[in-house]
């Protein structure tokens, strides 16, 4: 009898636990905390975050992160680029999200995973969140690079090993949300990434230029971006002082 009312009271304090664990879940502050610190609490505690809240909440986290590496993506070129470069890298971004979303859900679905669409859309949008507020970390190492050259491509070649290790650090909270999942295969996820970061740079290629100036806001001709980095090694362009 003693020993049935202490597994009663073992449970009724790990569930009072396990509900406070959430009680700042709706926070914008708790989730970028646990992004960074736990994110499979993020992930599996979707059943007792609402979901409305974390939607709005990992919105405001890309866009302001987002757009504070952006400002400082523009300070390298000025005038224009101020607010336009922030504008492409967050619709660039979010185009990328959606267009890669559909093939997401059924990469998940054929590896296994029990999931229902929205689920799949909260943890695209989790690791997303993770690549964004790790970007904005790397800001003040690119305005360093930012204020001190004048070369595109130099410039452009920081950005884009930020841009590619800020991604690969964002899609292993999708790792772990698929092992957490219970992923039977791991191949889909693993081509998903692959896919979803060729798709980021292509978008981020469409809407050039972000990096330095151009006679116009979006570019005359389609072109492959490793064409456009190619391009821009060969040339070494300099942007014009100021």
């Amino acid at each position: 009898m003693n020993e049935e009312k202490a597994n009663i009271n073992s449970s009724e304090n790990t569930g009072n636990a396990d509900t406070n664990c959430y009680e700042d879940a709706n926070k914008l502050s708790w989730i970028a905390e646990n992004l960074l610190k736990d994110p499979l609490k993020v992930v599996t505690g979707f059943g007792k975050i609402s979901n409305t809240g974390f939607l709005v909440n990992v919105i405001l986290i890309n866009l302001v992160c987002l757009a504070g590496y952006g400002v400082i993506v523009g300070s390298f070129s000025g005038g224009i680029q101020w607010y336009m470069a922030p504008a492409k890298i967050i619709g660039g971004l979010m185009l990328a999200v959606l267009f890669c979303y559909p093939s997401f859900y059924i990469f998940s679905c054929l590896s296994g995973i029990d999931v229902k669409p929205g689920t799949a859309m909260l943890v695209l949008l989790a690791a997303v969140s993770v690549f964004s507020i790790l970007l904005i970390g790397f800001a003040p190492i690119a305005w360093v690079f930012s204020q001190s050259t004048t070369t595109v491509f130099f410039i452009g070649f920081f950005h884009l090993l930020f841009w590619g290790t800020s991604t690969l650090f964002g899609m292993s909270l999708m790792m772990k949300a698929a092992h957490a999942l219970k992923c039977r295969n791991m191949f889909y996820p693993l081509f998903w990434i692959m896919i979803f970061m060729i798709t980021s740079l292509q978008m981020m290629t469409a809407l050039r230029p972000i990096v330095g100036t151009a006679d116009t806001l979006l570019p005359k001709e389609k072109m492959f971006f490793m064409a456009h980095w190619g391009k821009l090694f060969s040339e070494t362009v300099d942007v014009p002082k100021r």
